[in-house]
């Protein structure tokens, strides 16, 4: 049985996870770092797309010797003929099926010939249709993880949909994706999630296996200090990806039920709008006080100049790791509640819930008109994040669930 310290780890990613550019970098990267840190053997095989394009060559020698990174490139472009026939004849997840590649598969049956591995961690179910291999070349424990419950976000799009033919069909995506996730939580040995709120899901869902829940967390020793920080109060701001469809509803919710009677009552307030690859109604957008910043190099850099942030997400399972960041860098936050979820967090005390535009419009208005509850928002907001938070203590508690699956093998 090895101890902590020879530990040999693969990590599967259905992304680079560095650089940690978006939440799901940031959740894999976490996770490798605090792998490097407890001094185990890891190896990560990363799909490489054109969306999350990475050059193996450009990436610091430190990390490529401590993760032995290999990346294969995969296209992963829907294509609307391939996404109509597989609608029409095969009862498969139009999702799930682009992520498989032969050529990827190949170098995984290499790296698994070539290595003795007793964990191979998998990130998202969307990596699911290489098991089968993994089974073949490996005795390893395998370990899926979770980032999201990823049906329940297109069952929660279908049901908010208005036209009738999309909601069709956003509802056959998520009853096979939801057949297919079933399947993978039964295929694997072990599960761990980003939320107590999607282990309970998995559980309820029948799935006997482990499951633990093990946040993304946030490193308290870099980035993250606020002194110096200057920040444009008031001021809101939105920082997520623009190419994923619940942070696009969130941005157009804000734009359409929110901004209007902001904008009325605080002329001079801005909103900022920032995340890799905006559509392009946003590129094209000239609203007054609005500014679509786009894709920015830092991020923590962009959080500390900024005041409040709306997160109005209606769609979605998992954590939000800006929410985390956001929380760390002492910054008032108004969620909904489905944007919180899995969140330790405390209402009116180091955060705002709001479900409604109006109570929205509200919350943020009292964060503009009274600065001393602003200030007291932002500081147990940060006084939260480092207490429930810290990389260090969530990498202790993945290594012990991680450790207890190989003890009782």
């Amino acid at each position: 049985m090895p101890n902590s310290d020879s530990m040999k780890i693969l990590q599967f990613c259905n992304k680079p996870p560095y650089p940690p550019k978006d939440g799901g970098a940031i959740g894999m990267h976490n996770v490798s770092q605090g792998f490097i840190d407890s001094g185990f053997d890891l190896h990560i095989l990363s799909v490489n797309s054109e969306k999350h394009f990475v050059d193996a060559e450009k990436l610091p020698q430190e990390y490529l010797k401590n993760t032995n990174f290999q990346a294969v490139k995969v296209d992963l472009r829907v294509k609307g003929f391939a996404a109509f026939a597989n609608l029409v004849f095969s009862k498969k997840s139009y999702n799930i099926e682009r992520f498989y590649n032969k050529q990827l598969d190949e170098k995984l049956i290499e790296i698994l010939e070539n290595n003795k591995f007793d964990i191979i961690q998998i990130e998202s179910i969307f990596l699911k249709d290489y098991i089968p291999t993994i089974r073949k070349y490996s005795k390893a424990k395998l370990v899926l993880r979770a980032p999201n419950v990823e049906f329940m976000i297109w069952q929660r799009l279908a049901h908010i949909e208005k036209k009738f033919f999309k909601r069709i069909y956003l509802n056959i995506l998520a009853k096979r994706l939801k057949r297919e996730e079933i399947q993978s939580f039964m295929d694997v040995d072990a599960i761990y999630t980003v939320t107590n709120n999607d282990a309970s899901l998995i559980k309820a869902l029948g799935v006997k296996k482990p499951i633990e829940f093990v946040p993304t967390g946030v490193d308290v020793t870099k980035d993250l200090s606020t002194e110096g920080a200057i920040t444009e109060y008031p001021s809101l701001f939105h920082l997520g990806a623009l190419d994923w469809m619940p942070n696009q509803e969130a941005v157009k919710w804000i734009l359409d039920n929110v901004w209007p009677s902001l904008h009325t009552e605080f002329p001079k307030l801005k909103f900022y709008i920032a995340g890799r690859r905006p559509s392009q109604w946003l590129l094209d957008l000239h609203t007054d006080g609005v500014e679509v910043v786009g894709e920015v190099d830092d991020a923590a850099a962009f959080i500390k100049s900024k005041a409040i942030m709306p997160v109005p997400l209606f769609s979605g399972s998992g954590m939000r790791v800006k929410i985390i960041e956001g929380m760390m860098l002492k910054k008032a936050i108004v969620s909904t509640s489905i944007g919180v979820e899995g969140i330790i967090h405390e209402d009116g005390k180091n955060i705002l819930i709001a479900n409604t535009a109006d109570e929205f419009i509200e919350s943020i208005r009292k964060l503009i008109w009274k600065q001393d509850f602003y200030n007291k928002i932002c500081f147990n907001a940060r006084e939260n994040a480092k207490r429930h938070y810290s990389n260090k203590v969530l990498a202790q508690k993945l290594n012990v669930f991680l450790e207890g699956l190989i003890i009782n093998s």
